[in-house]
């Protein structure tokens, strides 16, 4: 991670069209999509050998993937909120309203755990999804081109649509099992036959895309990162559900997603660094070193601190395991989400 991280103080060498430049784009945020297999393939080979049980293999998963990229990832967000003065100083009603959801959290995860997870589930695949259309629009940014709304509406469609015909479906079958729960489809929807419904406007952005993408590059108005990245998110979100353990295959998203977050946080605060944007020490000192180890660190300390959290709800309250998992993460999972939708809506800060 130190020697593909190490970007120079001042960012040289960065190329129009592309968020740093396509030795950092294409490994770091577009093609690092081959992590998304990598949770099942770790879970399928621990049952396949009998080393572990569905069950632990299962948690073996999520207490990984949390561990490792998904905690660090999360805490990365305070960089440019609770430490930012700044931020601090013009979004006081915004960043009280953000110490609600741990409350909210503890409240649904003791007494509606199913309620909490299913608005988990639908929260997290909309925020991972709504990154990847800030990465867009952060090409957008970087390209010398101005795209025509109707033309990003179509990017936007396509992205969003591609995860849930499938996704739908299994869940109409009451397939979709996350973090111990079967997420519920009322016997109403069925009349709607959403999974159709929803597999009808995904292909019908597909084909606008293609149409739209290929009349771009002829006239010399394409963006190749861009392309590739929605590309990718096609292919990925499409065939994601087709797998039998969602619970695992939706953690191999969170990696990709996390693993995206961590360098793009440390980009754009390396940029509001040069720009003189950042107030905290401790942020500075963070981002200013010629290794990401030391942030990377930081956020993995902090992480560990939850995990020892979640150990210790489990041995005082009679909450099941995976209650005082998700109790104890979503408090501050939620919190990251929510923050995120300020930085998503600004990609200028990528410039």
């Amino acid at each position: 991670m130190a020697a593909i991280a190490g970007a120079p103080a001042l960012l040289s060498g960065r190329e129009p069209g592309w968020i740093y430049k396509p030795s950092w784009d294409l490994p770091l945020i577009i093609f690092s999509a081959i992590l998304v297999p990598f949770p099942f393939l770790v879970a399928w080979l621990a049952q396949t050998t009998g080393w572990m049980g569905p069950t632990q293999a299962i948690n073996l998963i999520n207490i990984s993937v949390a561990l490792l990229i998904g905690g660090p990832h999360l805490f990365s967000t305070i960089t440019y909120t609770l430490l930012d003065g700044q931020f601090r100083a013009r979004h006081h009603a915004y960043i009280a309203f953000a110490f609600l959801l741990p409350v909210i959290v503890v409240i649904l995860g003791v007494y509606y755990y199913t309620a909490l997870i299913t608005f988990f589930f639908t929260w997290a695949s909309l925020h991972v999804l709504h990154q990847l259309i800030y990465l867009t629009d952060c090409y957008r940014t970087r390209a010398a081109v101005t795209e025509q709304r109707w033309s990003r509406f179509v990017d936007y469609g396509l992205v969003l649509t591609g995860l849930y015909p499938i996704g739908l479906y299994k869940m109409s079958l009451r397939l979709f099992l996350v973090g111990g729960v079967v997420l519920p489809y009322p016997d109403f929807l069925r009349a709607f036959h959403l999974p159709i419904l929803a597999g009808v406007v995904f292909f019908l952005f597909l084909f606008a895309w293609i149409a739209k993408t290929i009349a771009e590059f002829r006239e010399g108005r394409g963006s190749v990162p861009k392309t590739l990245l929605i590309s990718v998110t096609t292919v990925v979100s499409f065939c994601l559900p087709m797998g039998s353990n969602l619970d695992v295959l939706f953690q191999g998203y969170n990696t990709w997603h996390s693993f995206q977050y961590l360098f793009l946080l440390w980009l754009i605060n390396r940029l509001r660094d040069q720009r003189g944007e950042i107030s905290s020490p401790f942020v500075q000192r963070l981002v200013r070193g010629k290794s990401m180890v030391p942030y990377y660190l930081c956020f993995l300390a902090a992480t560990g601190v939850i995990v020892l959290l979640t150990i210790l709800v489990r041995a005082v309250t009679p909450l099941k395991p995976d209650q005082s998992y998700f109790v104890v993460v979503l408090s501050v999972l939620l919190m990251h989400y929510y923050f995120d939708h300020f930085l998503f809506s600004h990609p200028r800060m990528i410039e």
